[in-house]
């Protein structure tokens, strides 16, 4: 299994939130949850500036798929690999 780590380039972003609303995990947490905290998001926007969330204790990490850098307007965020189990 592929395990990913956002990577947010803090001089490009522009802390717009569209990386946020287009996650699908964020997506369905907030179908679950009704909101977006730190515990259940993987990517906030806090202060203007979007952050990555990855807590290796929890199932749903970021997978991977890509939406949150082909909405950003600033090209402000990469992936990194972390592990490929």
């Amino acid at each position: 299994m592929q395990v990913y780590r956002l990577k947010i380039n803090k001089n490009d972003c522009i802390g717009c939130n569209i990386c946020v609303t287009s996650c699908p995990i964020n997506f369905n947490q907030l179908k679950q949850m009704g909101y977006l905290t730190k515990e259940n998001a993987v990517i906030l926007v806090k202060n203007g500036m979007a952050y990555d969330i990855y807590n290796g204790n929890r199932t749903y990490n970021c997978d991977g798929c890509g939406v949150c850098i082909k909405f950003c307007p600033a090209n402000a965020i990469k992936l990194e690999f972390l592990e490929v189990e």
